[in-house]
């Protein structure tokens, strides 16, 4: 049920008042706010009360939007001044105070238990230079658990790039374009959009950098362009090749060296291609460190989507991380494969890297969530699969185009093909993949 209500004529914002705090109405955020990493806002302008009854608002009347491009409006859960941002469409009053279903704010508590360190601003498990999880070694594949994927590597022919219906051409174009993406989305299939949102690495604005630069680069600018990707590539092989790095430096200079790779790989230049190929071995290296902070789902492999949903992770930074990581080691094993291939080498008999699971979690609706709710309301009502080794026979009997996000579309179309990835997105969705 939703009530009218008179108009605040508070100067202290709202998380004050109800704390019974002296506040210092700075803005955008006052000083207790700040510290205590809470949303402020100013003059009451919209309260909830979570102790409403269910019946008063359905969970369906709020309309949550693109947290990238829309304003939030700032409301307040409960009487200890926790908080949380959403966009809403409800087309209210300013003055109106709302009931909030006592189910939803069950949700949003879940939400805000982050593992965020207050000096810092970044959440513990990303400072500590710490293992996170150690790869599992336990299962060993052999070239016959990649049967899908060896006809690409053993019927290759150099003329197959000129070929759009070729899983060759289509891996060249996924590669070449992460720079384009990055640059446009400040993102990639392997890196989320909300991984570096605070306290961006140097070695990733550095990267952002080069990738705006390349990408919008002219036979004038080419010059320039290249001597700064030569600077921050130096920058990143000098500082970042100590052992002493926490958990993001890590995925850090593994996310920049692989689009310097991919560009330098791809651009055509004789000179950048053999600098790529004299870092091949430093991706490696720290590729394999990721292994080691590597949370390879074992947990979740073998269990159901009942158990899945049970079984959600402690955040939503944490899961952004997490997969990142999956899919960056995942990724840049590949590029080292791919670039091998095109150079005339095979993947050796015991297939090095690839003798181990790699999983990742195969959800449009996990990763292009836009907040901490839209990520656990889609962990509990969206479907969910778990992938070892490329093994997509369980999301090929109930999954669809609209559950499959860029990543998983990639490795969809190299299992099977280009052509027959088109038909099965135009079966499942009435659509074409882009």
């Amino acid at each position: 049920m939703v009530t009218s209500g008179v108009l605040s004529k508070q100067k202290s914002c709202n998380a004050c008042v109800r704390n019974k705090r002296r506040c210092d109405k700075r803005t955008p955020a006052c000083s207790n706010c700040t510290k205590k990493r809470y949303l402020c806002v100013y003059g009451g302008r919209l309260q909830m009360n979570s102790s409403a009854n269910s019946a008063d608002v359905p969970l369906s009347t709020v309309s949550f939007g693109d947290s990238m491009s829309t304003p939030c409006d700032s409301v307040m859960l409960d009487d200890s001044g926790s908080s949380t941002s959403f966009d809403v469409n409800l087309g209210l009053s300013p003055s109106t105070i709302l009931h909030i279903d006592s189910a939803f704010d069950s949700l949003l508590n879940s939400t805000l238990e982050s593992a965020y360190d207050q000096a810092s601003g970044q959440p513990e498990f990303l400072r500590q230079d710490i293992n996170i999880a150690s790869t599992s070694t336990s299962n060993t594949l052999t070239l016959q658990d990649y049967s899908k994927l060896l006809p690409m590597c053993e019927d290759y022919a150099p003329w197959q790039l000129a070929d759009p219906s070729s899983t060759v051409a289509y891996s060249m174009s996924v590669y070449k374009n992460f720079h384009v993406t990055f640059s446009r989305d400040n993102s990639t299939i392997y890196m989320h959009r909300n991984l570096y949102v605070s306290d961006t690495p140097r070695w990733i604005l550095q990267a952002f950098s080069v990738c705006v630069l390349y990408t919008n680069q002219t036979p004038a600018t080419r010059g320039n362009v290249l001597r700064v990707l030569h600077d921050h590539v130096t920058s990143l092989v000098e500082t970042a090749s100590g052992t002493a790095l926490t958990p993001r430096d890590k995925l850090a200079r593994v996310h920049a060296l692989i689009v310097y790779q991919t560009i330098r790989m791809f651009d055509g230049d004789i000179m950048l291609s053999q600098q790529a190929q004299e870092d091949v071995p430093l991706l490696e290296a720290w590729t394999s460190e990721l292994g080691k902070i590597r949370d390879n789902l074992d947990d979740l492999v073998d269990a159901d989507a009942s158990e899945i949903r049970s079984k959600p992770p402690e955040s939503w930074e944490r899961w952004i991380f997490a997969e990142s990581v999956r899919r960056t080691y995942i990724i840049s094993s590949a590029l080292k494969a791919f670039w091998e291939l095109l150079r005339g080498q095979r993947q050796p008999i015991e297939l090095g890297t690839w003798r181990f699971v790699h999983r990742w979690t195969l959800s449009k609706y996990l990763w292009n969530a836009t907040d901490p709710v839209d990520f656990f309301r889609a962990w509990r009502e969206k479907p969910i699969w778990i992938i070892s080794a490329f093994y997509l026979d369980k999301f090929l009997q109930t999954g669809t185009r609209d559950d499959v996000d860029d990543f998983a579309l990639v490795f969809l179309t190299l299992t099977f093909g280009v052509n027959e990835m088109k038909m099965f997105c135009y079966e499942t969705s009435k659509r074409l993949p882009r």
